[in-house]
């Protein structure tokens, strides 16, 4: 799939800003001919790369996204690093709790002297860690925790940025959610019954409350009959699903990751639930790769952002073609939607990076990488990616509805019903609740 063309775009095209804060910003009022010639560090930059390495979450998230991490520090050094600098990877566990991830954090920033954390899968453990950025000083990209609450203030509108140090590089829960509601309105609009399983914490919770205020605002009238909430890490589904069958719903939500995603589809197939009710997966994306031909056709599947292997198309957009060949290359499986986070992680950190030494001349700060990324875009394997002045990402979004072809031996999303919803449509404008967003949809 790939070849030295694609290549040789991609190198291109990552590196290059599509827009961003002017000289005078970043450098304060004596701009950017006031600025002193710097020099650049020699040693390495330390990048530390957090993400769950072991546990249930490691195989369908944690372990794709280190690799992603692990293949774009290479390439990046294999093409000199950044500004020079050579990439030093880190890669360390999220296992262990919320707890141990603030005390980490502080290890990393304080004694360890990292220049920039990227991580976090888990929405408990950015809402504790993030709020250190500016605390500590130290930079911090998460790049895939999803729980919309992170960035927001708790009325509109809120001030932003919330963190001045504090990042998201993928969309939150908001578009997975919006944009599952839109295409169910599309495909079933006559839906009566919807039901919901969610794990109980934030990132179920949250969830479930963005896809109800969208669905019903979207489809009035369409009843909640059953709403379920399991334990994280929960290995016996069983009176679950039998809830559900009882229930009558048509739709059943769920934002159920890792292991739990896995498990809770095989004992609801076995007992038959797809048979009277389709799922809707806000990132179900890596599921249908990891339970293979026994995962069921017909579901409806959020991909997290417009990540997935075969969209955007290869021929029109040669740097996903790019991506899939070499991360395939690698490992031996197509890459998911934690490995396009990991790649934006990355990839806007040095763009960051390389935009703000243009303008100071040198080696930036931290602060000023802060100030460059805070209106930053660039060119991802899923196309444009814009981080905004609230600090969080904004993307498109994909749905697709599963199904079986003898290309893979996997279900994929129909290519004839892909829906692409345009970031405005899923993502709240900065400084206004998704909530209250939502609520103000004529």
């Amino acid at each position: 799939m790939g070849n030295k063309s694609d290549r040789r775009s991609f190198l291109k095209t990552a590196g290059a800003v599509a827009g961003g804060a002017a000289a005078a910003s970043l450098l304060g009022a004596g701009g950017a001919a006031a600025a002193k010639k710097r020099g650049v560090p020699s040693g390495p930059i330390k990048v530390a790369a957090i993400s769950f390495l072991s546990g249930p979450a490691a195989g369908p998230f944690g372990i794709p996204g280190d690799n992603s991490y692990k293949m774009m520090a290479d390439i990046y050094n294999k093409q000199g690093g950044i500004l020079g600098r050579k990439i030093k990877l880190i890669s360390l566990d999220e296992a262990g709790g919320a707890k141990g991830q603030v005390e980490l954090a502080r290890k990393l920033i304080l004694e360890d002297k990292v220049d920039v954390i990227l991580g976090y899968i888990s929405s408990g453990d950015c809402k504790a860690v993030l709020p250190l950025s500016d605390e500590l000083g130290g930079l911090m990209l998460a790049y895939d925790c999803g729980t919309h609450v992170l960035m927001e203030g708790k009325k509109s509108p809120y001030k932003t940025p919330k963190y001045e140090l504090g990042f998201r590089t993928a969309a939150h829960l908001g578009q997975d959610n919006i944009a599952l509601a839109l295409a169910i309105k599309k495909y079933m609009p006559n839906v009566k019954k919807i039901a919901g399983i969610n794990q109980d914490y934030a990132w179920g919770r949250d969830s479930w409350h963005i896809f109800e205020l969208a669905i019903k605002k979207l489809i009035p009238g369409v009843e909640v009959v059953k709403t379920l909430w399991p334990k994280i890490f929960t290995t016996d589904f069983t009176a679950h699903v039998s809830a559900l069958q009882g229930s009558g719903a048509q739709i059943i939500h769920s934002s159920l990751w890792g292991g739990d995603a896995v498990t809770f589809m095989k004992q609801a197939k076995a007992a038959g639930l797809f048979k009277q009710a389709k799922m809707a997966l806000s990132r179900g994306e890596p599921y249908p790769q990891e339970v293979g031909a026994a995962f069921p056709e017909g579901q409806f599947v959020c991909c997290a952002g417009a990540h997935y292997f075969l969209y955007p198309a290869w021929d029109k957009w040669p740097l996903n073609k790019w991506f899939v060949a070499e991360y395939k290359k690698r490992y031996n499986k197509y890459p998911t939607y934690p490995s396009y986070h990991a790649f934006q992680a990355i990839t806007a950190y040095k763009v960051a990076v390389e935009k703000a030494a243009s303008l100071v001349g040198g080696w930036p700060t931290i602060d000023e990488i802060a100030k460059a990324m805070g209106n930053l875009g660039f060119e991802t394997p899923s196309g444009y990616l814009t981080i905004n002045k609230d600090h969080n990402a904004r993307e498109d979004c994909l749905v697709g509805i599963t199904k079986m072809t003898k290309d893979y031996p996997f279900p994929i999303l129909d290519p004839d019903r892909l829906e692409v919803f345009p970031s405005f449509q899923v993502n709240a404008p900065a400084g206004m609740r998704t909530e209250d967003w939502i609520k103000s949809w004529k």
